[in-house]
């Protein structure tokens, strides 16, 4: 059975191996999302979201508490690449300003926590729409694994899989061709590339040191069994240039991935393997 919704400007698509209809476990799937997008989404006024950037300080759950620690983490992994706080530079390079950047106050830095507040400072702003997809998916599989042995879950290409599945990529040149295939079992897959979300200068993945659009990928591929680490990786280390993004990647045994450069060539983990067409 297959069930689909648009959540998040996007598709969940729900594949799950039954003949039997759940829309009661299906439903609270859509309603979790719902949710998040709800008090998340930067496109919503006046929810948790916009009022934070606003105010500049708010209580904090436990929820966005771990999702700032493992942006945290990341963050300084890739040496400060990740970045939440670059709001100002996606309004102004692609939400329908195309224009010369301007200088902006950015730098995660610039955030902190203490005794359950979170306070943005020197007037930045975050973003979460980076990090939403692979919390999500991670929090509708652990909803799904206690009734099914075997499922999907597709959120905008954030893929996580229940039991063995082969799964198909897409050429970043062509969207309706196929590059390789790869199996996934118990494990998720995640990718980021430019081709979805650009306009005649720029595109959506940001590089927040050179303030610009990073150009030197066209892909990248990353697989780990949480969709939390393949996600927030993949979008990470594509804004990261190339060479430390390969020698981050190289030095980090639990991630498995594939690059794909602005020339073509492709570079991938050790021991991955991929049936390339």
């Amino acid at each position: 059975m297959k069930y689909s919704r648009k959540l998040f400007w996007s598709r969940l698509d729900i594949n799950i191996k039954s003949n039997e209809k759940n829309n009661e476990i299906i439903d609270k799937c859509f309603y979790e999302v719902q949710l998040f997008e709800n008090k998340y989404s930067r496109f919503i006024k006046w929810n948790y979201l916009y009022n934070l950037n606003k105010d500049k300080s708010s209580q904090i759950n436990w929820e966005l508490l771990s999702i700032l620690n493992l942006c945290n983490k990341v963050s300084k992994i890739t040496k400060w690449y990740f970045d939440i706080t670059i709001l100002p530079l996606l309004e102004n390079i692609w939400y329908w300003i195309q224009k010369e950047i301007q200088k902006q106050n950015i730098w995660y830095e610039n955030i902190e926590i203490k005794d359950w507040m979170l306070f943005l400072h020197n007037d930045i702003s975050i973003d979460l729409w980076a990090v939403w997809k692979w919390y999500m998916v991670d929090k509708i599989f652990n909803i799904l694994d206690k009734h099914f042995k075997e499922f999907i879950i597709n959120f905008w290409w954030d893929i996580k899989v229940k039991w063995k599945h082969t799964i198909l990529l897409e050429d970043p040149y062509d969207d309706k061709k196929v590059i390789w295939e790869i199996i996934l079992e118990n494990s998720s897959i995640s990718s980021s590339s430019p081709n979805k979300r650009k306009t005649n200068l720029w595109h959506h993945l940001i590089n927040p040191k050179e303030k610009k659009s990073q150009n030197d990928k066209i892909a990248i591929f990353i697989l780990h069994k949480l969709s939390s680490f393949s996600d927030i990786f993949s979008t990470a280390l594509f804004v990261t240039p190339l060479k430390e993004s390969i020698n981050i990647l190289s030095n980090t045994k639990w991630l498995d991935w594939i690059i794909i450069s602005k020339r073509g060539e492709i570079y991938k983990s050790k021991n991955l393997n991929i049936n390339l067409y």
